[in-house]
């Protein structure tokens, strides 16, 4: 909702948007969530939901364009790959179907981006440098993609690397904008934006971590996490090749390390599997990415887990599900 609401400020707002809070977006009900902060997403995330707004602030069509990314995602993911499985892998990954089509989150929005830049890039488009940028430009993990782009830049061909530079910077103008006419980046690493208490730590000694989730599913998570790490280290040796496994390695080591990291953030890391080429080694790296999501098969065939919204946001919810 709080993004819907920031959608359908947009208009009337624009860019200044990033120097305003929930609590100025009154009468809408979005200003009771999160009220004394800022907005902290990328340009193309406010734009997306200012293109869902003008449609409608339903919630329930909220989730639909979500998850139609999802969809979307999947689709590219079997084309650019070749591979239908990982398009099917990643369409029935667990986290996906849970926190996209149920809680409404837009990593799906982020991986369309990533994978049809990948994409691109393998039919060696220079298009693709505008389309990562693009893809950044949604929430910060596609960067890590960076030496993959940067090692398939036309280096010999001063002609073509021109235009894909162009292309590169070109794809920044949202954020140009945003600077410019509004508080952005300023606020986008804001503190204290939420309680910087991260259920996926690497330390799991502190159980304030983790008073809303299962011990053995916490476990679960950690060793799936060291296994994939592990993976990714054999993956290098017996491809001969680092560029590819340095995305997913780093993001995962990023995720269980930083303070803010949520579950769903999980929901990223197929795309970020994608440039490795053996199609062996990247059907498990995928089917691991879906193994990420033991805490979301939990929640959908046993019951939630997690924090849960108090009563008077619940409410809230309900009262706005169909459109404020």
């Amino acid at each position: 909702m709080r993004n819907i609401g920031y959608g359908k400020a947009f208009p009337f707002y624009g860019f200044a948007l990033y120097d305003m809070t929930a609590f100025d977006l009154s009468p809408w009900p979005c200003q009771f969530l999160w009220h004394n902060h800022h907005y902290t997403y990328p340009p193309m995330t406010l734009l997306l939901f200012s293109g869902i707004s003008a449609i409608s602030t339903s919630l329930a069509f909220g989730k639909i364009i979500l998850t139609l990314f999802d969809f979307l995602g999947a689709w590219i993911i079997g084309k650019a790959s070749g591979d239908r499985w990982l398009g099917l892998l990643y369409w029935l990954n667990p986290i996906s179907i849970w926190y996209t089509s149920r809680e409404g989150q837009f990593e799906g929005y982020v991986v369309f981006w990533t994978v049809l830049a990948l994409w691109a890039l393998m039919k060696k488009k220079p298009w693709a440098f505008g389309l990562i940028g693009i893809a950044v430009q949604t929430k910060l993990f596609p960067m890590f993609l960076g030496l993959v782009f940067v090692q398939r830049m036309s280096w010999k061909k001063p002609k073509r690397l021109a235009c894909e530079f162009g292309w590169g910077v070109v794809s920044f103008l949202p954020s140009v904008v945003a600077h410019i006419f509004g508080g952005y980046p300023q606020h986008l690493l804001e503190k204290h934006y939420v309680p910087p208490v991260n259920p996926l730590s690497w330390i799991i000694d502190d159980p304030t971590r983790f008073v809303h989730f299962p011990m053995p599913l916490i476990y679960t998570h950690l060793f799936l996490s060291i296994g994939f790490l592990l993976f990714c280290v054999y993956g290098m040796k017996r491809t001969q090749c680092v560029i590819p496994w340095v995305a997913p390695f780093i993001f995962v080591i990023m995720v269980r390390s930083s303070q803010l990291a949520q579950f769903w953030y999980f929901m990223i890391l197929p795309a970020l599997c994608l440039p490795v080429e053996d199609k062996t080694l990247r059907r498990i790296l995928f089917a691991w990415c879906a193994a990420f999501g033991v805490l979301s098969m939990y929640s959908i065939f046993i019951g939630p887990v997690g924090y849960h919204n108090p009563p008077d946001v619940m409410f809230l919810l309900s009262k706005v599900f169909w459109g404020f």
